[in-house]
């Protein structure tokens, strides 16, 4: 059932082909062009605005400020109106939505990675493989570890999503990039804009932001608290954040960016996961268990990064960030408690120079990261609760061991711009590691170790722009992944150490891609297409007590197409479709006793597609309904169990209206509409067959902003 219908063979013919077809001539002025770069690009997600000039689109995730015609890699923008426009700004999936190849689920459980899981091309459970940048200061640590729970949507103003593997700027990144800038004010040096939501199940979301400009001083502050007592018993959480950004030009060349941001949870409540018969017919339920050992999670994680950027009368750029990161985690899950200290820092430089060559011009880009992360892992056997309500019992010491990863990291990439339009990108990147474990409970033996990884990562790409509305482009990457220290940590045979069985992926990706919009006919649209191959593929998978382990896959192919439309055939109504096909398929694998080479990989559903439809009122009303539907896919190595098919319809409305001098903002929504009955997301390789996490039903929410301030 789970054997694709399109032939990865047929893929590159597709690509040409679509590259080929007749497009049409005219071309639309760009009508805004001091906001040209920020929501312009053939694949944004913003509303109400004609298909633009593609040489007018700044990325600026590829750690330089580049127009999207040169980046021979799928680019998607997304505006402020779709993060925050009548959205409860709590996970960042409600954005994501709307980007083809991106598999980003809401897992309405608070106690694992903020309640979602964000992969790229990858499939739940493996390695997401994505950087995840906030104004530039990353959340992915020194060993790939990403914490999205940071993330204060309720002042982003825009993200940048860059799909494909990008080991040459940023190392473990065999997925891609995400980037996550701040909102700023632009004329004002005061604004308050607090905001109040309510909904079902116990949901109640209060923020209160405060932004301004005062010459050359821009800042945003914002605090926030969600609560919800979850959609299935024994699913409560409360989520506290903050975040603080100022920028200040220190001279017309030179700007530096303070970011320090914020998040605590006293205890987010664990449900767990559910067999097939539960999720199908008893959503709501949960195991005894849960209650019992009191599987749940408390955590703070703070952090704070100086960005500096400085650009030289001779055209050159230099951009330097530097961050540091603390994270303490409590976590009961089953037989276990893990208690987790965190402290990690970073610094990153890039050089931006440019030269010429055979009077060709060169854009070149060098630059040095250097990363450490120690985290102080304790972690007891789950004595359970003395009564229902109270916290976890401390057992017995299991592990107690100092865990630290170095990573440095010297890169180089260029851009020569050749005739007849042509561009040419290449750079290549070597990583080194030194993961080291200092066990400390020495009753069974000292159980220290080492490892030593490292990792060249090169890449070359083309793009070519016959005309200013078409683009084409194509690359070839090597990208890889090492394991984290958790992942490592994580024994089978329950020793303290490392597993020194556990390898680093690698990945290999060609891939090729067209991007253009018809401005006679308001469509903009983007059509990829990849193949690539990965060895030792790191695959989940779960023991007796549930704890998550991993293995390597002895080889795999991942294959895919993502398309992208968006139509606007009056400035008030926007329609936007993403499809994304998959088929990643094990190669060679042995998992456990059982060859599944030729099987397809776990997590990942073969075809998925949004699509959604906005319109926006003259007198300020804007009404949009989405709809998400997922094919089904397997869960477990074997493909003897598959999570069912899904479609789901969201529904929202805001107003934009003025009372006195403020700004009202009421609006409200409804998520799964027709109140379909599907999975949140699942656990891979789960024991007794307890794969699915539910979705919750129909829920409706309500909120209400206002903006006033001092002009």
């Amino acid at each position: 059932m789970f054997r694709n219908f399109v032939p990865p063979g047929k893929l590159l013919a597709t690509i040409l082909f679509a590259a080929a077809t007749p497009l049409g001539a005219g071309q639309l002025e760009a009508q805004d062009p001091d906001s040209a770069h920020r929501a312009d690009s053939i694949a944004s997600a913003d509303s109400a605005r004609p298909p633009q000039r593609l040489a007018t689109v700044v990325v600026e995730a590829t750690r330089t400020h580049q127009d999207v015609t040169r980046i021979p890699q799928p680019v998607t923008e997304i505006s402020r109106e779709r993060i925050q426009g009548a959205q409860r700004q709590v996970t960042i999936d409600e954005a994501l939505r709307v980007v083809p190849g991106v598999f980003v689920v809401n897992r309405e459980n608070f106690t694992a990675s903020g309640g979602i899981r964000l992969n790229i091309r990858a499939p739940i459970g493996g390695f997401p493989g994505v950087q995840l940048l906030q104004d530039g200061i990353p959340l992915t640590v020194a060993d790939g570890t990403t914490q999205p729970t940071n993330l204060d949507l309720g002042s982003a103003g825009r993200i940048e999503v860059i799909r494909g593997p990008s080991s040459v700027l940023y190392g473990n990144s065999g997925g891609g990039v995400v980037s996550v800038e701040t909102e700023f004010p632009t004329d004002q040096p005061l604004l308050l804009t607090p905001e109040i939501q309510f909904g079902s199940n116990g949901y109640d979301r209060q923020q209160l932001k405060a932004s301004g400009l005062s010459g050359p001083i821009g800042y945003v502050v914002n605090l926030n608290r969600t609560q919800t007592d979850g959609y299935r018993r024994y699913g409560a959480s409360e989520i506290q954040r903050g975040n603080a950004v100022a920028r200040i030009a220190l001279s017309d060349r030179t700007t530096l960016r303070g970011v320090f941001n914020i998040y605590h949870m006293p205890f987010g409540e664990n449900s767990s996961t559910l067999a097939y018969a539960d999720a199908r017919n008893n959503p709501t339920s949960v195991r005894q268990l849960a209650f019992d050992q009191g599987w749940g999670e408390s955590g703070t994680q703070g952090q704070g990064g100086l960005n500096l950027e400085h650009s030289f009368t001779s055209g050159d750029a230099l951009h330097v960030v530097g961050w540091g990161e603390w994270r303490d985690n409590w976590n009961p899950i089953p037989s276990r408690i893990i208690d987790l200290h965190r402290k990690a820092t970073g610094l990153r430089s890039e050089f931006q120079h440019n030269m010429t060559l055979a009077s060709r011009p060169i854009e070149f880009t060098g630059g040095f990261d250097l990363s450490y992360q120690r985290d102080d892992r304790r972690e007891f056997h789950n004595d359970g609760v003395a009564a229902p309500g109270e916290r976890t019992q401390e057992g017995n010491l299991q592990i107690n061991q100092l865990e630290k990863v170095v990573s440095v990291a010297p890169f180089v990439e260029g851009t020569m711009r050749l005739p007849h339009d042509l561009g040419v990108t290449a750079g290549v990147r070597y990583d080194r590691y030194a993961f080291d474990a200092n066990d400390r409970l020495l009753t069974d033996g000292d159980q220290s170790g080492s490892r030593r990884l490292s990792a060249t990562s090169p890449m070359v790409g083309l793009t070519y722009s016959p005309k200013p509305e078409l683009n084409l482009f194509t690359n070839f990457a090597y990208a890889y992944q090492t394991p984290t220290m958790q992942q490592l940590s994580n024994r089978p045979d329950g020793l303290g150490g490392f597993n020194q069985d556990l390898k680093p992926e690698y990945l290999h990706s060609f891939e090729a891609g067209v991007r253009g919009s018809l401005p006679d006919w308001r469509v903009a649209y983007e059509l990829t297409g990849y193949l690539s191959a990965v060895d030792e593929a790191l695959v989940a998978y779960q023991g007796v007590n549930e704890q998550v382990f991993y293995r390597n896959a002895g080889q795999s192919s991942r294959n895919g197409i993502e398309a992208a439309l968006t139509w606007l055939p009056v400035p008030e109504l926007e329609a936007r479709v993403a499809y994304t096909y998959r088929d990643f398929e094990f190669v060679h694998f042995q998992s456990g006793t059982l060859d599944v080479s030729g099987n397809h990989e776990p997590g990942t559903p073969p075809h998925s597609m949004f699509a959604g439809l906005t319109h926006t009122a003259p007198w300020g009303l804007t009404s949009a309904v989405d709809v998400r539907w997922m094919a089904a896919y397997p869960v477990n190595d074997a493909n003897t169990a598959s999570n069912w098919s899904f479609t789901v319809a969201d529904a929202r409305v805001a107003m934009k209206t003025k009372w006195g001098g403020a700004d009202l903002r009421p609006f409200a929504g409804i998520d799964n509409l027709f109140d379909v009955r599907y999975n949140a997301s699942v656990s891979i390789n789960a024991v007794a067959g307890r794969y699915y996490e539910p979705s919750s039903g129909r829920t409706v929410y309500v909120g209400m902003a206002v903006g006033a301030g001092i002009r």
